[in-house]
C-alpha cells in the first residue's frame, strides 16, 4: 500500500513541479525513484512505501523485472499473490522477494493485460517498458485505489495517487459540474468525472490508459478490461439451477474466503466496527483466525447516542478487544480536524461523518496498526439501503409478479414501521431522489444537474445496485476511505469489495436480498450463529454518529469564519449580499444537511490545492 507518481516529459520541457510531498503520507516507510530516457523523453516513476507485505529492502519500489524490460510502481495489495506466485513459478519464473509487487510485475510481464482478470485485490499501477516505449496506467475493478493523470500544456503527461499533485502540473480549474452534482446528490466521483479539476482525469475503475512514447510525441489510448454488468450477467446465468440453500451456502463460502485472503499481512491488523451487520460479519469471521483481534469504533460504551454500547456487547460476545474513539474537541481541535480532512481528501465531501472517519483512522494508526479491515460495499452488494425496497417493489410490479410485489410491499411497510422514529432523516434524504420537489442551492450560485437516482422505470434491483457500485455510492465512499486512511499511513481492506463476492451478491435473486422487512437478507441468513441477533436482526441503519455538539462546539464557527474571511476568493460562487452569520447559524447547519454540505464545499473552494506540510 503506497503512493505512486510519475511523468513523461520532453527533455526540452520544464521539469514536473509536483514532488514526493503529495504522496509521502501514503507511504511513510520508504521512497524510491527510477528514471529512463526513451525516444527523446524523460520518464520518471516515483514511489512512497507503506510496508505491509515483505518488509525487507528486496520489496522496494519502483521495481524492475530482471527477466524482462518492465519497471513498475504500484499501490495496493494483490491478495491472491501466493497462488499466482505458485503458478508463475511453474512457468519458470524466479523470485527475489516475498512481495506481492514482484508477483504483479512478473504476472504483467507474462500475460500483459491478460494478467488483470487473475488478480484479486485493489491496485493502481504504472508499468513501463523501455524497449517498446509503452507506459501503462492500470486501475482495479472498482477503483478502490486512486490513479489520476493529465496532459501538460507542453504535451507531457503526469500521473499520481494524488489529485492535487497532478493539478499542480496540469491546471486546477474547478469542475463546477462535479461540485454541483456532489452537493446535490452526494455523488462526487463518477467513472467519467473522477476529479474536481477539469484538467485532471481519473483512470476509470476497471480500465487502463496506454501511453506510447515516440520521437514525435505521446500517443494516448484508453480501454476497459473489466465489465461489472457483463460479469454479473454471466454469474447470474450460472446460478439459475441453484436452490436458495445452495446460493446461501455459496455466499457463506465466498465471504469467508474474501475475509481470510485479506488477513495476509506481515504487520499487525485490526478491524473497523460500526455496530452494523457488515463490519460485524467481517470482525466475527476474522476473529476465528486472528488471536487477540482488536476492533475500533467511533463511539463510547457510555454514550447511548453512539454505537458504543452495541459494539461493546458485540466485542464481548465474539471475544475481541474494542477501542472506542469519542473525542472531546474544543473549537480549535475541531477546526484542526476540519482542515486535516480537507487536506487529506483533496476534493469536496459531504457531511461530518467524513471527519469522524478521519479520527478513527488516526487512532488506529496511533495504536500501532497499519492494516484495518472494513465493511465498505456490503450495502451496495447485498441491497442494504432503504431505497432498494422501493426498487424491488417496482421491479416486481413491472414484471407482473404479484407474489413478489406483496412480499416487497410487506417488507417496505415493516421497515418503515420499525424506523418511524427516523422519519425526519428519511425526508431529508429523499430530496436526493425526488425530481418533483424543487431544489435550489442556498449559498452557491449554481444550477444543479437533474439526475433520477431511482433509475429508469424498467431498472431491475440488480441493475440499480450496479449503478450504486459504479456511480452513485461506492466511488465517492471509496475516495473518502482511501484519502482518510492513507493520510495516516493506514491501509484499509474491504472484503465486500472482493470481485467474487460482489458479482455473486449482485447476481442473487431479489427474494434473497429483501425479505421479512429486512435488506441484506442473504447476509443475515448466512450470519446466523456468527453475528449475534441483536445486530443480525436489527433493522435500524446508522453510520458514524456525529452529534449536533460538533457544530455548536466549533465546526459551525469554523465554517463561518473561513467563508467570511475569504469572501473575495469565493466571489465567483456566492451571493455578494450573503449574510454569513445569519444564513450559517449553528441551528440552521444542524437542521439542514444540504446547507452544511454547501458550507463544506465553500470551505474546500477557498483553497482547492492545499499544501500538506506538517498536519497533526
Amino acid at each position: 500500500m503506497c503512493g505512486i507518481a510519475g511523468h513523461v516529459l520532453r527533455f526540452s520541457s520544464a521539469e514536473s513541479s509536483f514532488a514526493l510531498q503529495s504522496i509521502t503520507r501514503r507511504g511513510p516507510d520508504a521512497r524510491g525513484i527510477e528514471s529512463e530516457s526513451i525516444h527523446g523523453h524523460s520518464v520518471v516513476l516515483l514511489h512512497t512505501r507503506l510496508s505491509v507485505i515483505d518488509l525487507t529492502e528486496r520489496a522496494r519500489q519502483p521495481m524492475r523485472d530482471r527477466e524482462s524490460a518492465w519497471l513498475i510502481t504500484y499501490n495496493g495489495e494483490i491478495y491472491n499473490y501466493l497462488e499466482l506466485r505458485h503458478e508463475l513459478t511453474a512457468l519458470g519464473h524466479e523470485f527475489d522477494s516475498d512481495s506481492d509487487t514482484e508477483v504483479l510485475l512478473k504476472a504483467w510481464a507474462q500475460w500483459g493485460v491478460g494478467a488483470l482478470p487473475r488478480l484479486n485485490g485493489m491496485f493502481a499501477f504504472a508499468a513501463l517498458n523501455k524497449q517498446t516505449g509503452q507506459l501503462w496506467l492500470v486501475r482495479d475493478r472498482f477503483g478502490v485505489k486512486p490513479l489520476l493523470w493529465g496532459r501538460r500544456p507542453d504535451g507531457g503527461l503526469v500521473f499520481s495517487s494524488s489529485v492535487a499533485g497532478v493539478a499542480t502540473d496540469v491546471g486546477a480549474d474547478i469542475d463546477l459540474d462535479y461540485c454541483a452534482r456532489g452537493v446535490r446528490y452526494k455523488a462526487f466521483e463518477l467513472p467519467e468525472s473522477g476529479s474536481p479539476f477539469r484538467q485532471v482525469r481519473a483512470v476509470p475503475p476497471g480500465c487502463w490508459v496506454k501511453v506510447q512514447i515516440m520521437d514525435s510525441g505521446l500517443d494516448v489510448a484508453e480501454g476497459r478490461w473489466y465489465d461489472l454488468s457483463n460479469a454479473v450477467a454471466i454469474r447470474s446465468a450460472s446460478l439459475e439451477s441453484h436452490t436458495d440453500e445452495q446460493l446461501l451456502e455459496e455466499c457463506q463460502k465466498v465471504l469467508a474466503s474474501s475475509v481470510q485472503l485479506r488477513l495476509r499481512s506481515d504487520v499487525p491488523l485490526a478491524v473497523s466496527l460500526s455496530g452494523g451487520l457488515d463490519s460485524s460479519s467481517i470482525a466475527a469471521l476474522a476473529a476465528r483466525h486472528v488471536p487477540g483481534l482488536t476492533g475500533f469504533t467511533y463511539g463510547s460504551p457510555d454514550e447511548s447516542v453512539s454505537e458504543g454500547p452495541v459494539v461493546a456487547a458485540f466485542a464481548k460476545h465474539v471475544g475481541i478487544g474494542a477501542e472506542f474513539i469519542w473525542p472531546k474537541h474544543d473549537a480549535n481541535g475541531l477546526d484542526s480536524l476540519l482542515e486535516r480532512t480537507l487536506t487529506f481528501q483533496e476534493a469536496p465531501f459531504g457531511g461530518l461523518s467524513v471527519l469522524a472517519q478521519n479520527e478513527v483512522f488516526r487512532a488506529v494508526r496511533q495504536a500501532g496498526f497499519k492494516v484495518l479491515l472494513g465493511g465498505q460495499g456490503g450495502d451496495e452488494s447485498f441491497a442494504g439501503y432503504r431505497k432498494f425496497f422501493v426498487v424491488a417493489l417496482r421491479d416486481a410490479l413491472n414484471r407482473r409478479e404479484p407474489r413478489g410485489a406483496i412480499q416487497y410491499a410487506w417488507s417496505l411497510g415493516l421497515m418503515l414501521l420499525h424506523e418511524a422514529g427516523q422519519a425526519r432523516m428519511y425526508w431529508q434524504g429523499l430530496s436526493r431522489y425526488s425530481k418533483r420537489r424543487p431544489f435550489a442551492f442556498q449559498l452557491v450560485d449554481w444550477n444543479p444537474p437533474s439526475i433520477d437516482l431511482w433509475g429508469e422505470q424498467g431498472t431491475t434491483l440488480s441493475d440499480r445496485q450496479i449503478e450504486d457500485v459504479q456511480r452513485w455510492s461506492i466511488p465517492s465512499l471509496l475516495r473518502y476511505e482511501d484519502r482518510n486512511s492513507m493520510g495516516h499511513g493506514l491501509e484499509t481492506r474491504l472484503p465486500f469489495m472482493d470481485y467474487r463476492l460482489m458479482e455473486l451478491a449482485l447476481a442473487l435473486p431479489a427474494r434473497l436480498k429483501i425479505a421479512k422487512g429486512f435488506g441484506k437478507w442473504a447476509l443475515r441468513s448466512i450470519d446466523r450463529g456468527i453475528v449475534p441477533d441483536f445486530i443480525r436482526l436489527n433493522r435500524r441503519k446508522r453510520g458514524f454518529d456525529v452529534t449536533q455538539s460538533w457544530i455548536e462546539g466549533g465546526i459551525g464557527a469554523s465554517l463561518r469564519n473561513r467563508i467570511q474571511a475569504n469572501r473575495l476568493a469565493l466571489a465567483g460562487h456566492i451571493d455578494k449580499n450573503l449574510n454569513v452569520e445569519q444564513r450559517l447559524s449553528d441551528e440552521r447547519l444542524a437542521k439542514d444537511k444540504n446547507l452544511l454540505d454547501e458550507a463544506l464545499m465553500l470551505a474546500w473552494l477557498i483553497e482547492p490545492v492545499r499544501s500538506r506540510g506538517e498536519i497533526a
